[in-house]
């Protein structure tokens, strides 16, 4: 594996042509200084195993958010975003009220940007106020990380026009701030650590402890499908955090008789099953579903350098099932849509990326078959639920990079 933080962000030559357009409607008199693009990412195997120091294996996608932005001398930080048609300002030294200019409390898409700046200015750094107008097609709360894309588009467009320089490690640790701290969600780094090191035709496997990381080719043979449910759910008032808690619960208990293990990554199954009598009943099948999930990773890992994709696509069903049974994750449409995908010859596995509970299934499928495949498993998903789906293959992508 790569050593941490030694990867340069990847420079991308593409602006919408509606981007400009926008910010110098929503400011007449300014003239954007930078536009920063950053990626979405699916979760192909390590579902939810960043918060106990696992491994993962993504990819960052070609679904992307982008941002033009101008340096202000106010401290303000203004933000339109243009896919909601709605607007925030804020104050860089009011940022822990949580709140805009006026005193109302930040609407929950400008909370990602400002615990942005939140997080950078704990480490001391320089910001300037910027005037910022974003657009993107992640869909949102689907499962594709576009808060994660948000928050390091901010990031490494504030360091653009800032003068200082993090290494992309440390710009995942930012938005990983942002999330955990400033929003009190408990989520881990994948997703902002994908968003800067993807590479192009690459899958990304990721050692959450040491942030090492590895680029693995994906076989040309096969292509990765988004199955959007088209369900949603918030992080916050979900039960991601309480499943999360769960695990870390696990890790205490040990912790009294095994003081050496630092989380889940540090045990193995039998030990997990030794402590089962000491355990809730959740407790004990979340953290086996960690325990198994980064075996899975390691196994995932190896078939794929190998260009084992019927191997892969295997670990990805039982992924599904592991976060379905013991983790306790899915939901009646995520159900649905992975028993859609599975059905067609051509799907060699598939899991939801994400959170859970609702948003997308991603498919492991056969090239030849993408169109097909589409077509019958929407069929199929629509017959089971009544809804209708939204499903399009999508390419690994390169990482967050300043486009000018």
């Amino acid at each position: 594996m790569i050593k941490a933080n030694f990867t340069p962000m990847i420079e991308s030559t593409t602006v919408p042509p509606h981007l400009l357009d926008t910010f110098r409607q929503t400011y007449p008199h300014q003239t954007p200084d930078i536009v920063a693009r950053a990626p979405g990412r699916v979760n192909l195997l390590g579902g939810h195993v960043d918060v106990q120091e696992g491994l993962v294996l993504n990819i960052a996608i070609d679904r992307e958010i982008w941002l033009a932005a101008a340096a202000g001398t106010d401290g303000h930080l203004e933000v339109y975003a243009a896919d909601l048609g709605e607007s925030a300002t804020v104050a860089l030294d009011q940022l822990d009220s949580h709140a805009d200019v006026t005193g109302a409390d930040l609407p929950r898409w400008a909370q990602y940007p400002a615990g942005v700046a939140w997080a950078l200015r704990r480490r001391d750094l320089p910001l300037p106020g910027m005037a910022v107008a974003f657009t993107g097609n992640v869909i949102m709360r689907a499962g594709l990380s576009s808060s994660a894309a948000v928050e390091e588009a901010f990031a490494i467009a504030w360091q653009a026009l800032s003068g200082w320089t993090l290494p992309p490690g440390e710009l995942a640790q930012v938005g990983r701030e942002a999330e955990r701290e400033y929003m009190g969600l408990g989520t881990g780094i994948q997703d902002q650590f994908t968003a800067l090191h993807g590479r192009r035709d690459h899958t990304l496997l990721i050692d959450c402890r040491t942030l090492d990381y590895q680029h693995i080719a994906l076989p040309p043979q096969v292509r990765v499908v988004v199955c959007d449910t088209n369900t949603r759910r918030e992080l916050v008032g979900s039960s991601y955090n309480t499943r999360a808690q769960d695990t870390h619960a696990t890790v205490q208990i040990i912790r009294q008789d095994l003081p050496e293990v630092k989380t889940l990554r540090d045990v193995s199954p039998e030990q997990l099953a030794a402590f089962r009598p000491r355990l809730t009943e959740s407790q004990f099948r979340r953290s086996r579903h960690m325990i198994s999930e980064i075996a899975r990773v390691r196994a995932g890992g190896e078939a794929l350098a190998a260009g084992d994709t019927g191997t892969f696509g295997g670990l990805m069903n039982e992924s599904y099932r592991s976060a379905r049974d013991d983790y306790g994750s899915s939901s009646p449409a995520l159900d649905a849509m992975w028993d859609a995908a599975s059905q067609h010859p051509a799907c060699l596995g598939a899991r939801y990326s994400g959170g859970g509970e609702a948003g997308a299934v991603v498919a492991l499928v056969e090239a030849h078959a993408v169109d097909n495949f589409i077509a019958a498993t929407a069929r199929r998903y629509a017959r089971a639920t009544g809804r209708d789906g939204a499903l399009f293959p999508v390419d690994p992508a390169d990482g967050a990079g300043v486009i000018r």
